[in-house]
Order: structure tokens, then C-alpha cells, then sequence
């Protein structure tokens, strides 16, 4: 490559994707700076050896480029993956007729953010910047909300049951607890429980179910 002086007018070359526009006298001392103009658009300050030698090319956004080859490369690679297809199913719920879960979700009016629902590299990002990990399942945190951003984090099966819309609720110890927590404390089945209250729980349909009343059913039969 042709070498230049310092003193050297570079404002007649281009390097890469850098044309120089004129000398940054603040950064300039013992090294020559220039002021480059970026195809991009964006303006630089970098060395004039560096700009001569190629070892800057651009704003830095070459690299942004091979980055995001890079990414459409790996996230593609990750087709066959978990989280791949947990993007797919919450589009499938939300949006196809076929799915068993429509009625829960599109039938309900659930949708999947657009970003998300356009690009699995948007909803991938999200994802493990988010704590994603495969022992999580995605989980609303308003089950009357959309897949999006802000209503969305990552929960275990155990969080994601407790969150469930058509969960019962139990009124123990002043406290409105899921089925499954009245369980956990109580050391009984969580089908025991069901079992036992099959038989009236219609009567408290949408309602709290009373936590003593329920335990006395079952140590009575027990």
C-alpha cells in the first residue's frame, strides 16, 4: 500500500469506507489524526497510519455487519433447538386455528409482539439477554396480556403453574394461595386434593375456595 508522510494530505484518498476531511488537531501530537467521514454516515477520529495501513476500514460498522452474518448464521443453525421452537408455538397458539391451545390464546385475543412475531433473531436476543435457559419455560406475567417484552420472563414449570389463569385459588392462613402451594404446605397429594374437591367445586367457580373447609374434607375421609 502506498505510504504517506504526516504532514501528507490525505483529503484526496479514500480507505475503505473512510474518506478523510481534515486533521483532529485535539488528538494530535505525536500521531498524526484525521477526521474521516464514514460511508455510512458517521464521523471518526483515527490515526493516519492506521487509515494508510488498513488496519481501520471503517466506523466500525464492518463489523456490525459480519456480526450480524455471523448471528443470522448461528440462530439459523439453532432451528432444530428448544427455544426455537417455543418461538414457533407461541405463533402457533396465537394465530392458528389448528392449534389445540387457540382457544386459550388467540381465541382469547393473545398476540405475539410484532417484532418478535416477524424475526426469531429479535425474540432470541430478548430471550437470552433475559435469562433464558432450557430447564425455564416462557410465562406472561398478565395472563390476559400479550406475548411482548414487558409482560414476558422466563419461569420454571413449578412459577408457570402457580401463574396459570384457570388455577384454584385457596384462602389458607389469611393468604391466597394456588392448589399446588395449599399442597406443598399441607404434605398432601396435589391429586388427593383435587380428587376430594371434584365433587363441589362448582359451587366456588371463579371464586376462593375456603382452605380449612378443604382440609377438614380430607381428614375426614382419610
Amino acid at each position: 500500500m502506498r505510504e504517506f508522510k504526516k504532514s501528507k494530505d490525505l483529503r484526496d484518498f479514500k480507505f475503505n469506507r473512510l474518506k478523510p476531511l481534515y486533521i483532529d488537531n485535539e488528538r494530535t501530537i505525536k500521531k498524526v489524526y484525521w477526521i474521516c467521514k464514514c460511508d455510512c454516515g458517521n464521523i471518526i477520529s483515527t490515526r493516519s497510519d492506521s487509515l494508510q495501513s488498513g488496519r481501520v476500514k471503517s466506523c466500525g460498522c464492518i463489523k456490525k455487519e459480519q456480526d450480524k452474518i455471523n448471528l443470522d448464521r448461528t440462530t439459523h443453525d439453532l432451528s432444530k433447538t428448544r427455544i426455537y421452537k417455543i418461538w414457533q408455538h407461541i405463533k402457533e397458539r396465537c394465530y392458528s386455528h389448528n392449534s389445540h391451545d387457540f382457544c386459550r390464546y388467540g381465541g382469547r385475543g393473545i398476540k405475539v409482539y410484532n417484532e418478535w412475531f416477524k424475526s426469531f433473531d429479535t425474540f432470541y436476543h430478548w430471550a437470552i439477554n433475559n435469562g433464558y435457559k432450557e430447564n425455564l419455560t416462557i410465562d406472561r406475567i398478565n395472563n390476559n396480556g400479550n406475548y411482548e417484552p414487558n409482560n414476558c420472563k422466563w419461569s420454571t414449570y413449578k412459577e408457570q403453574a402457580n401463574n396459570r389463569r384457570t388455577n384454584i385459588k385457596i384462602n389458607f392462613n389469611n393468604k391466597i394461595i394456588t392448589l399446588l402451594e395449599f399442597s406443598e404446605f399441607t404434605k398432601i397429594s396435589y391429586h388427593i386434593l383435587r380428587y376430594r374437591i371434584k365433587k363441589w367445586i362448582r359451587e366456588y367457580r371463579g371464586n376462593v375456595i375456603d382452605g380449612e373447609r378443604l382440609l377438614h374434607t380430607v381428614e375426614r375421609r382419610d
